[in-house]
């Protein structure tokens, strides 16, 4: 999955990487995704899966994410050289994760690449969010509600 992401995004001249604004980029669009959990009530039942510490997410868990997008955007393999392979499945079961969690998940970061200070392009965003749809619905572990 993260060769095919990479293709879709690489130009001749750039990766995602380069035009998320590579290490700073990357690290805002995480300040935005995890500001956005923490403060909208429409992301509660996300916010509410992760380990509070003063009402906020740990830093280690915001860490964690930008790790992990700057090698899925083409960039360093951060989280690979720390963690190992990502196996964001397995990483996720002790959690309930269903449709309601993705849904807001996903909501937070359209929002985030929304807020983002650089211009990412309609095309590229909408390619983003295709990817994170099929990565939310991969680390899915509970029914799907009805």
């Amino acid at each position: 999955m993260i060769k095919k992401f990479l293709q879709i995004f690489k130009s001749p001249a750039q990766s995602m990487y380069q035009i998320i604004g590579e290490e700073t980029g990357t690290r805002e669009l995480v300040h935005n995704f995890y500001s956005t959990m923490e403060s909208d009530p429409k992301a509660i039942n996300c916010l509410r899966v992760h380990e509070l510490r003063d009402e906020k997410i740990p830093e280690e868990v915001k860490n964690k994410l930008f790790m992990f997008l700057s090698g899925w955007f083409g960039g360093p393999n951060l989280f690979i050289e720390t963690y190992g392979h990502p196996r964001m499945r397995a990483r996720h079961m002790h959690i309930k994760i269903g449709a309601a969690e993705s849904s807001e998940w996903l909501y937070c970061m359209n929002i985030a690449l929304n807020m983002h200070s650089l211009k990412i392009k309609k095309k590229q965003k909408e390619l983003m969010h295709n990817s994170f749809k099929a990565l939310t619905i991969r680390i899915q572990n509970s029914p799907k509600e009805i």
